[in-house]
């Protein structure tokens, strides 16, 4: 319990945000369930397509949901070391979140400038990252009823 009496998240049994033994660390919420459901939802968009029968945005939106995965892959790890340690948070933190940022706007330059994808499948690929963290908040708001 927080001092105001609140609950804090991740405890098991004290009405926090997620439910025991779903991914929840010791001192929070994991997100290892949420980079799953990234995973999920660009395996269905790739199906989707694939289904339709539109094969020449199945390029551009692998790439984007490669794109999505590794961006989001890159927030974790960079939070996971940013928060690890008591304390204050590491000075490196901002420097290495405005380089994933910076790394991430050029290689979606990149993508679009070259031309060689589908920009509608890249866009459906790159979507993946924000169905999966809908999915996910679904999941959760679900489990705590």
């Amino acid at each position: 319990m927080n001092d105001d009496g609140s609950a804090r998240r991740g405890e098991p049994g004290k009405g926090g945000g997620a439910s025991p033994g779903r991914g929840t660390g010791q001192d929070g919420i994991s997100l290892r369930p949420l980079e799953r459901k990234i995973l999920l939802c660009a395996g269905v968009v790739l199906a989707g397509i694939a289904l339709s029968g539109r094969y020449r945005m199945l390029p551009g939106a692998a790439v984007g949901g490669a794109i999505a995965f590794g961006n989001f892959f890159l927030i974790r790890k960079i939070l996971e070391k940013a928060f690890s340690g008591e304390g204050p948070l590491r000075k490196g933190f901002v420097a290495q979140y405005v380089l994933k940022f910076l790394g991430l706007a050029a290689l979606v330059y990149l993508v679009v400038r070259s031309g060689r994808f589908d920009m509608l499948g890249f866009l459906l690929g790159f979507s993946a990252l924000f169905l999966g963290v809908l999915l996910e908040g679904f999941y959760l708001s679900a489990g705590e009823k």
